[in-house]
């Protein structure tokens, strides 16, 4: 195990192999060098993005599902709340009562 420096961070890292098609190594050196970055660096860097982006998919995709379920939800209530015995939607009961009831104080 090594401590690597990076900025004002200390931070313990491991040794790994990986295996990478020719063409993207040759994307990557070009790149580092370009750039003047280190593979490790660039590796980290790319990791973490990709990692960030995805979790902000996931987040996304699930508030769509939630905004989904919620719309079915109120879907659902609104359809309940047109068959009070008055024939009356159940805004316009409410609207009644609200009305009778502030006429009274």
């Amino acid at each position: 195990m090594f401590i690597l420096t990076y900025g004002e961070y200390k931070m313990s890292v491991k040794r790994i192999n990986i295996t990478i098609p020719e063409k993207n190594l040759k994307e990557i050196n070009e790149f580092c060098a370009t750039e003047k970055m280190g593979k490790s660096q660039l590796i980290r860097e790319a990791t973490a993005q990709y990692i960030a982006s995805i979790k902000e998919l996931k987040k996304k995709e699930q508030r769509r599902k939630d905004i989904e379920w919620a719309i079915k939800i109120q879907e659902q209530l609104r359809a309940k709340s047109k068959n009070f015995p008055s024939g009356k939607s159940a805004v316009e009961e409410i609207r009644e009562w609200r009305d009778r009831n502030l006429k009274k104080k």
